[in-house]
């Protein structure tokens, strides 16, 4: 057996002295060159309208009371948002992911991951590239979500892999099930893993993930890479 690509790979937590990079859509994504990520990115129709619309009618609220509301521009916009005080803004984005996860595991839609060749369809996407522009981490591929450890290499950046994964895997799964249209939702939920006990509580929570949802063999696939220590 070839000896895996990322045997060497060390763990560099979030540094606060090196540059970080914040863009926006809904939530503020953060970005450091060598940084690892947890994140996840679900089937359009994972979540119910109604559900997304009381998210946004809370986060405007929550915008506004901050003086972020409004066609800010960029930089004035990410201005404002640091200088709300971080204990503030990390309870803003805890909650955000907090019930976007647990939203995701009453598994709403159609599920269309729960098919196994459609799931191994993911499962493929997600480790084309390992050793080559990512290190492929531990995932799970539930029925409707999809929870993945990335480190991107120098020179790729986590969004680019992220519409790589769901461009390719959009158009088998739509082979597969004589479909049209967008499967995945355009924005993923994305975090750098900040310590080596933040990164050991996100392992822990990918695994457990699928008897958490109360799956069956046959309706997840569930890796865990040797490589992470």
């Amino acid at each position: 057996m070839a000896p895996d690509p990322a045997q060497d790979y060390v763990f560099s937590a979030l540094d606060a002295a090196r540059p970080i990079a914040v863009y926006r859509r809904h939530l503020p994504h953060w970005r450091q060159e060598g940084a690892l990520y947890f994140t996840t990115f679900r089937l359009a129709d994972s979540i119910p309208s109604e559900v997304l619309n009381l998210w946004a009618f809370e986060r405007r609220a929550w915008l506004v009371a901050h003086g972020l509301a409004g066609n800010l521009p960029e930089a004035e916009w990410l201005a404002r948002y640091l200088a709300v005080p971080e204990g503030v803004r990390r309870a803003f984005e805890r909650d955000e992911a907090r019930r976007y996860l647990i939203e995701l595991d009453r598994c709403h839609g159609e599920c269309r991951l729960r098919d196994p060749e459609c799931a191994a369809v993911v499962h493929d996407a997600l480790r084309f590239f390992h050793g080559q522009r990512l290190y492929c981490g531990d995932f799970a591929i539930m029925p409707n979500h999809v929870h993945w450890i990335v480190a991107p290499m120098p020179g790729y950046h986590l969004e680019d892999l992220l519409q790589s994964v769901k461009s390719f895997s959009s158009r088998r799964i739509n082979e597969r099930l004589r479909r049209r249209g967008g499967l995945w939702q355009k924005e993923s939920f994305d975090h750098i893993i900040r310590d080596q006990t933040q990164l050991e509580r996100i392992r822990s929570y990918i695994k457990q993930n699928p008897s958490k949802a109360h799956l069956n063999p046959g309706e997840f696939i569930y890796h865990q890479s040797e490589w992470l220590k």
